[in-house]
């Protein structure tokens, strides 16, 4: 090619080559993110394939799945780049302790056994969690206690304490509702009002002028038909949505529902039967401590001595033996087993009563025998 046949610089042959050769080698910004090229996608699940196809042990394979979860929301380029570069470095080592290299076996051995101890803790609190949770459930769980009646609220419920949230709110919205219904069906009979005094204002206007007819009185009552259509659709439903309450307020309780509230109450009573048995076991429960906090009348604790105190504190223990027992039984009160404090002592006649007095007897002189020797020995 001679000189002649070379384009000039300024020549639009020359940039048009120039922008031919560049072009391919200036950058492209794709459209969509790079997560969802198939350039990224395609090799990072060929990675993680082969991450867990070579992974030496199943915990070695649980920790790559994981961290792969966990990262898998990554937008940042940087950070992408940095674990996806981990990724490979793990691969080269499965591979070479796969192929036979001692080093990269004992320390994969090694990792293993930091994530199966990981993991057998990780266990364990998941475990003491979960009974947390669940012990915090049961102390919150709904008891149905009675029958939550009708009303133009609600229909015949089970009444539970606590009582849930999603039932409050139903209660709270329809009282709400019903008072917006209220104050709308006034506005509607304020507005009709104002509609029925316009339009006689116009029908006497028409009257008294000279040009009134027939068809000056039709047009005006087909204007007052007009406006008072939409005001009597709304309050139309206004009245279908207070005869719904009406008769929700009128459903009659179903007879599973009774019986389900028998029951509660049955229950009910049988567990505070038990409750009382373990607490005159001497189990200390809550109703136990609330007994004791509790005290007379403020006008009668101010007139109480100290000694009167402590016995109003003593008789309030369910106990009916010991000090208690006869504490309760000099103030009078009434006991449900008043002899309970007799098997304390025993049994007072009869063959047992004269051999457990024996026994009593042979105790307390051997115990005055041994007296002037103990004191005999303190003096040495």
């Amino acid at each position: 090619m001679n000189a002649a046949s070379v384009p000039s610089p300024t020549s639009p042959t020359f940039r048009a080559e120039l922008a031919r050769l560049v072009s391919p080698l200036r950058r492209v910004r794709p459209c969509v993110p790079f997560w969802q090229l198939a350039a990224h996608r395609i090799p990072t699940l060929a990675l993680y394939r082969g991450l867990l196809r070579n992974a030496p042990t199943e915990d070695i394979r649980f920790r790559v799945s994981m961290l792969f979860r966990q990262n898998q929301h990554l937008t940042g380029t940087e950070r992408t780049i940095k674990y996806l570069n981990m990724g490979y470095k793990w691969l080269d080592i499965f591979q070479k302790s796969k192929q036979g290299n001692a080093h990269c076996a004992k320390v994969l051995a090694r990792y293993s056994s930091l994530i199966a101890a990981k993991r057998e803790k990780a266990y364990w609190m998941y475990l003491g969690h979960k009974e947390m949770a669940w012990q915090f459930k049961l102390r919150s769980r709904p008891i149905l206690t009675a029958l939550f009646r009708a009303s133009t609220k609600n229909p015949p419920l089970p009444r539970l304490k606590p009582q849930p949230l999603a039932l409050s709110m139903i209660i709270k919205k329809r009282r709400a509702a019903e008072v917006t219904r209220h104050s709308m069906f006034l506005k509607l009979q304020a507005m009709k009002e104002l509609i029925r005094s316009e339009h006689a204002f116009e029908k006497g206007v028409i009257e008294n002028t000279q040009h009134h007819g027939q068809y000056a009185t039709e047009a005006a009552f087909a204007g007052i038909r007009e406006w008072m259509q939409p005001i009597n659709a709304t309050m139309s439903e206004l009245w279908s949505a207070s005869n719904r309450s009406r008769q929700r307020a009128q459903q009659p309780a179903p007879e599973w529902l009774k019986q389900a509230v028998r029951k509660a109450r049955t229950e009910r009573i049988a567990n505070k039967t038990r409750e009382l048995e373990r607490e005159r076991r001497g189990e200390i429960l809550p109703r136990t401590i609330r007994r004791r906090q509790k005290g007379p009348p403020a006008h009668i604790l101010s007139k109480m001595t100290s000694d009167q105190k402590k016995l109003d504190k003593v008789v309030r223990s369910v106990s009916e033996v010991g000090y208690v027992a006869m504490v309760k039984k000099r103030l009078g009160l009434k006991m449900r087993d008043p002899d309970a404090w007799r098997k304390e002592i025993g049994p007072t006649t009869g063959e047992e009563g004269r051999r457990l007095r024996k026994i009593a007897d042979e105790f307390y002189a051997e115990t005055e025998r041994r007296r002037p020797d103990a004191e005999c020995d303190q003096r040495i």
